[in-house]
């Protein structure tokens, strides 16, 4: 009666093993396949990701283009009308400098001229030393 009693159990205990394993097997595939469906999903986001920001940064690359192309147009506007504005300039310290000599020749017996000539070989305006009567 013991030994059956005992070989009851070790069947019993044999079974319940059985049951694991297969239930083990069978949930051991189960979780497979779904991890396999995430790495899918997961790789698929991945590859959304990255063509939604090589979208985004081709078009940024474009608009970068654009504002550097309209940064030189507006350098290069810029540099003429200051190179407009300077030769308007000149033009008047021209005009300026003739309306001196014109009152200074005008002046009677007065005569600021210095001793010698300034030129403008460095590409500076002319000065003339400051003769005032004090």
């Amino acid at each position: 009666m013991m030994n059956w009693m005992w070989l009851t159990v070790a069947c019993g205990f044999v079974g319940f093993l059985l049951g694991v394993a297969i239930a083990s097997r069978i949930l051991g595939k189960r979780a497979l396949v779904r991890h396999a469906k995430l790495v899918t999903a997961a790789r698929q986001h991945v590859v959304a990701t990255t063509q939604n920001l090589r979208t985004a940064n081709a078009r940024l690359q474009a608009e970068l283009d654009k504002e550097r192309a309209a940064t030189k147009t507006q350098e290069s506007t810029l540099a003429g009308k200051k190179r407009g504005d300077v030769a308007r300039l000149e033009g008047e310290l021209l005009l300026a400098y003739a309306e001196i000599d014109r009152l200074n020749a005008a002046a009677p017996g007065r005569s600021i001229k210095p001793d010698h000539v300034q030129n403008d070989a460095d590409g500076f305006a002319l000065t003339r030393p400051y003769e005032g009567s004090y």
